[in-house]
């Protein structure tokens, strides 16, 4: 069993990263989606876990150092988990189809995704579909989130995490 902190959409915005990091509780590695990754790599090197991260469309602002692209298939546990920020995948606040249809094509099981700011867990075309929200910038009435997926024998469990 690996248990995955998810974050997007921190926009430098480190105390709100750390807080959606520990608001998951106990995890293995960090996940972020994208804008401001940076923030969620000097976090990991304090606490010797993990990252596995994407590139945003703000992420030429303060560039991480590590070299991430704009996807990334994580393996973990059995599963197939596709990694991406939206913006170069045609996600909006409507929409995550081209996304996953590119998550199908690359035989994932599930499809993370940021750039809304809105949280979503839902089943769609038949793979879990994830977007932890923002701790920093919530948008159309959410309140600051982040993510937790516990990955299992191939079985995907997700989990929305509210800031208080």
């Amino acid at each position: 069993m690996i248990r995955f902190a998810v974050i997007s959409d921190t926009h430098g915005n480190e105390y709100s990263a750390l807080r959606a990091i520990q608001a998951a509780g106990d995890f293995d590695a960090v996940i972020h989606l994208g804008d401001y990754a940076a923030d969620a790599e000097t976090i990991c090197e304090k606490l010797g876990k993990p990252l596995y991260a994407v590139l945003g469309n703000c992420d030429f602002v303060h560039p991480p150092k590590g070299d991430f692209g704009n996807e990334y298939v994580l393996e973990a546990e059995g599963a197939r988990i596709l990694l991406v920020h939206g913006h170069r995948h045609g996600i909006d606040v409507y929409s995550s189809f081209d996304a996953r249809q590119r998550a199908l094509d690359l035989h994932c099981d599930a499809l993370l995704y940021g750039h809304t700011h809105i949280p979503e867990v839902a089943m769609k075309d038949g793979i879990l579909v994830m977007n932890p929200g923002s701790p920093a910038r919530p948008r159309g009435g959410s309140r600051p989130s982040a993510g937790l997926l516990i990955v299992e024998d191939g079985k995907l469990y997700p989990r929305t995490v509210t800031l208080d």
